[in-house]
C-alpha cells in the first residue's frame, strides 16, 4: 500500500495544503494521463507502455524509473505516480472500479489530521476553510444576508471550474508573460482607432481585457449574483463544481483608475522583462529598468516624481474603472490589477479573501445545480442578454434560448 499512501500524502494532501480545498474528481483516481505528460517531457513514448500485459507494464514502469533519462534528476512526483499506478496494476484495479479507488483514497485522506470531508468529494483544511454549498439563488441571497451582513467593500468573482487558478490571464502561459510588453504594443499597432481616446495604460488594458487579450487584470464585481452567473454559465464546465470568491480588502487597496500606484503597476505591461523590485529604492531609481519605467509612467503623468517605491510593485489592487463601457456598468465591474513578486514572471498575491473567524469562506456550486441556477438568475434579470449588451452576445442569447 506504500504506493497508495505516498500518492495520498505527497500528491493529494500536498495540493490540499496549497489550495485549502480540492474536489476529488475522477482525474485523481487514475493517473495514466498525468504519467503521460511526464513521458512527453522526458521524451518517452506512451506507446512503449500501452497495449502491454499487466506484468509487462509493471516491468516497463520499473525500467523507466531506473532509466538514465530520469535517474540523475528523477521527478519526485513522477516516481510517486508510477508507484501508485503499479499498485493499481498489481491489484488488477481498472477504471471500471472507480468507487473502490475513491473509497481507498477517501479513507486515507480522512485519516490525516485537520482534513475534513463534505459531500463525498470535497476535502479541505478545517482550520483554514469554511465551506458553504450554494444550491440556489436563494441560498446565495441568504448567505449574503446572514454571513456577510454589515460587511462593506465586498467584491466577488465566479469561476465555472473549481480547479481554475485565481490568476490573471497573462500568467497562464509562460510565453505570454515573457512577451507581455510585445503583445501590448502589437495590439496598439493593429487597432489604433480603438485606443485613440485612452489616456492611460490602465485604460488600454481594460480594452484589451474586454477583447480577450491576456492582461494582468482580473474582472471582479460588487454584485454576488453576477459572480454566480459566471460560476454557472459555461456549459462545457457543467460536469464540475464552480466557485464564488469573496474579497474583503482594506480601503487603501481600492484605487481609482487614475491613481499613481495604478499607473506604476499598469506600466509593468510595457516594462522590460528583467525588472527586479527586490532592489532598494535608491538602487532601483538609478537602474536602467527603473529609469525606463519612469519614462513610461511620465508619458501619461508628466508631473510624476522620480520616487518609485519598489514595494508598490508587489501589490494586487482593486481598481474602479471609468464607466464608459456598458458591460462594466451592467456587471458592476471592477478590476484586480496584479503587480509582481520581485520579478515579472511571478504575479503578486491576493491577501484579502474574505474570512469568517479566521477561515477563508468558500462558496461552492455543484455542477448538477448550475442549469437550474441559470434559470433562476434569468428570472431576476441576470443573463447574457443583460450582462453582455454587445450584439454578438445578444445573438448568442437568442440562439441558445431556442436550443
Amino acid at each position: 500500500m506504500n504506493g497508495v499512501d505516498n500518492y495520498i500524502t505527497q500528491i493529494i494532501y500536498k495540493e490540499i495544503k496549497e489550495k485549502g480545498l480540492i474536489y476529488l474528481s475522477d482525474d485523481y483516481l487514475f493517473v495514466k494521463d498525468k504519467i503521460s505528460k511526464y513521458f512527453n517531457v522526458l521524451g518517452i513514448s506512451e506507446s512503449d507502455i500501452s497495449g502491454l500485459t499487466r506484468l509487462k507494464r509493471i516491468e516497463k514502469l520499473n525500467r523507466i524509473l531506473d532509466s538514465d533519462k530520469i535517474s540523475d534528476n528523477r521527478p519526485f512526483e513522477l516516481e510517486i505516480l508510477i508507484n501508485y499506478q503499479k499498485y493499481l496494476d498489481e491489484e488488477k484495479i481498472g477504471e471500471n472500479r472507480k468507487s473502490y479507488v475513491r473509497n481507498l483514497l477517501t479513507i486515507g485522506l480522512t485519516k490525516i489530521d485537520g482534513v475534513s470531508l463534505q459531500r463525498e468529494k470535497y476535502f479541505f483544511l478545517e482550520n483554514e476553510i469554511e465551506l458553504s454549498f450554494i444550491d440556489s439563488v436563494n441560498d446565495l441571497i441568504n448567505t449574503s444576508k446572514q454571513s456577510l451582513k454589515g460587511k462593506d467593500n465586498l467584491f466577488y468573482r465566479g469561476h465555472a471550474n473549481i480547479n481554475w487558478e485565481l490568476s490573471p490571464s497573462i500568467y497562464r502561459k509562460k510565453s505570454w508573460i515573457e512577451n507581455e510588453h510585445k503583445m501590448f504594443r502589437e495590439i496598439l499597432i493593429r487597432n489604433p482607432i480603438e485606443f485613440r481616446e485612452t489616456k492611460s495604460t490602465f485604460e488600454k488594458l481594460t480594452i484589451m481585457q474586454h477583447y480577450g487579450l491576456p492582461t494582468r487584470l482580473l474582472d471582479i464585481t460588487k454584485n454576488p449574483l453576477v459572480a454566480m452567473y459566471f460560476a454557472c454559465f459555461n456549459k462545457l464546465e457543467h460536469s464540475l463544481p464552480g466557485e464564488i470568491f469573496i474579497f474583503s480588502p482594506n480601503p487603501e487597496i481600492i484605487k481609482y483608475y487614475d491613481s499613481d500606484t495604478v499607473s506604476i503597476i499598469s506600466n509593468l505591461a510595457k516594462a522590460e522583462r528583467d525588472i527586479d523590485t527586490n532592489k532598494s529604492k535608491a538602487d532601483f531609481k538609478k537602474s536602467y529598468e527603473g529609469l525606463k519605467l519612469l519614462h513610461l509612467i511620465k508619458e501619461e503623468k508628466p508631473y510624476f516624481l522620480p520616487e518609485i517605491e519598489p514595494t508598490d510593485f508587489n501589490k494586487t489592487l482593486i481598481v474602479k474603472p471609468i464607466n464608459n463601457n456598458e458591460r462594466i456598468k451592467r456587471q458592476l465591474g471592477y478590476f484586480f490589477i496584479f503587480g509582481i513578486q520581485g520579478v515579472v514572471n511571478k504575479p503578486a498575491k491576493i491577501e484579502f479573501q474574505y474570512k469568517k473567524e479566521q477561515k477563508i469562506v468558500k462558496l461552492i456550486i455543484e455542477g448538477k445545480n448550475k442549469e437550474n441556477i441559470m434559470k433562476e438568475l434569468e428570472s431576476v434579470g441576470i443573463s447574457s442578454n443583460t450582462l453582455f449588451p454587445e450584439i454578438d452576445d445578444g445573438t448568442n442569447y437568442i440562439k441558445e434560448s431556442y436550443e
